[in-house]
């Protein structure tokens, strides 16, 4: 008997263990997901920061009706909407309050790009244009690519790694890599399947590196980096948690489970050149260089943070061409799949963002953050929903 009991529970032990049995066994990622990793604790300020309430200002009440009708249905958990430090629109789902954690997912990846910028500030990393070998020399033998990689090609995710993002497989990297498959482990087998720099592909294996080269650069762990630089002097109200993969290594590219408050002050961050109540966290520099909006509009992604789209669209190439002149930009003109022509417009709000519609937006014109976490949900495009609720508020 006690022979049988020991076999059953070596057998589950198995299978919470292995990877690609876990992935099996909750097949796509939840909202829950934080419970099935261990997590370290990111502890929260001292001195927290508190946005101001202003709901009851009459002035928004369309936008009020507006929200209140759109957000149904949509599996929104917390939605919020700031504009000049002050909360002038709060949703909340049955059973959420504003002290319950939600998950990041991608969002966490926005964090890791802004402790490069502070590194990068502090000369602990010279320059984004430095080699990755230069930090992780051990990659040096599996790719002569990696002689051409810098750090500003992983930022940007231009680094032509050899890594599938979108895999329902159990066994492949992505999954792998978020059920808990040591990273340390996958980074060190990296290979290129593209030249840096020549092609935009999102790949979360990019912020993997990223905080190993922080690790290296700073001689310090992710989770002291991102508590001593970013989550206490950002005023964080709440501990947020990170979940670990198995072999104890922060999965940098997702999973930091925090309040939709605490998450909304990246946004604020940056909404204020790097400066927060009085002190640089990070340089000015580097917020406009990462919001930089003709980087925006041509790279769609900068420093790990998203730009948002907008485009125009016209019947033939000429009118485009045309147009362009007149806007004084030079961007591309493509076709769309219906024979229209179009290009991107310039945009300047941009966007930490991840799967499940999570995100953090921001509108430096018209001084709005908005934070929106919940579930998955078909039946709205939620970023474009937020982008245009951002762009409406004056």
């Amino acid at each position: 008997m006690m022979k049988n009991t020991f076999l059953l529970a070596a057998i589950l032990l198995f299978l919470t263990a292995c990877v690609p049995l876990r992935s099996i066994k909750y097949l796509i990622p939840d909202l829950g997901d934080s419970a099935k990793f261990e997590n370290v604790t990111i502890q929260k300020s001292v001195t927290p920061f508190h946005f101001k309430y202003n709901l009851q200002n009459r002035v928004y009440d369309s936008l009020k009706n507006r929200l209140d009708t759109g957000l149904i249905g949509t599996k929104t958990n917390v939605f919020l909407v700031i504009k000049n430090d002050s909360i002038i629109y709060q949703y909340l789902s049955e059973g959420n309050t504003l002290a319950v954690r939600q998950p990041s997912f991608s969002m966490a990846k926005s964090f890791v790009g802004t402790l490069i910028g502070i590194s990068l500030d502090r000369g602990e990393i010279k320059s984004t244009d430095e080699l990755v070998i230069n930090y992780l020399p051990e990659l040096a033998k599996n790719d002569e690519h990696f002689k051409r990689l810098t750090i500003q090609h992983v930022l940007d995710m231009r680094s032509g790694f050899d890594f599938k993002e979108r895999s329902f497989s159990p066994f492949s990297q992505i999954t792998r890599s978020y059920y808990g498959a040591d990273l340390r482990k996958i980074v060190g087998k990296l290979k290129f399947k593209n030249e840096p720099g020549k092609v935009f592909e999102y790949q979360s294996i990019n912020t993997q590196v990223l905080a190993f080269i922080l690790e290296k650069a700073t001689g310090k762990g992710i989770k002291e980096l991102m508590q001593e630089r970013l989550w206490k002097p950002l005023g964080a109200e709440s501990d947020a948690l990170w979940s670990l993969d198995n072999d104890k290594n922060i999965k940098a590219f997702c999973c930091i489970n925090a309040t939709a408050l605490d998450f909304a002050k990246i946004g604020r961050l940056y909404l204020n050149g790097g400066n927060w109540e009085g002190k640089q966290l990070v340089s000015k520099k580097w917020t406009d260089i990462t919001t930089n909006p003709d980087s925006l509009t041509k790279l769609r992604y900068k420093n790990q943070f998203w730009a948002t789209r907008d485009f125009k669209f016209f019947k033939d190439s000429i009118s485009a061409v045309s147009s362009l002149g007149k806007e004084g930009l030079k961007y591309p003109v493509e076709r769309n799949t219906d024979g229209r022509y179009f290009y991107a417009k310039k945009v300047y709000d941009y966007k930490a963002q991840g799967m499940f519609g999570q995100s953090v937006y921001v509108n430096p014109q018209n001084k709005v953050i908005i934070v929106r976490l919940g579930d998955r949900q078909k039946k709205v495009n939620l970023h474009s929903f937020v982008q245009e609720v951002g762009r409406s508020i004056k």
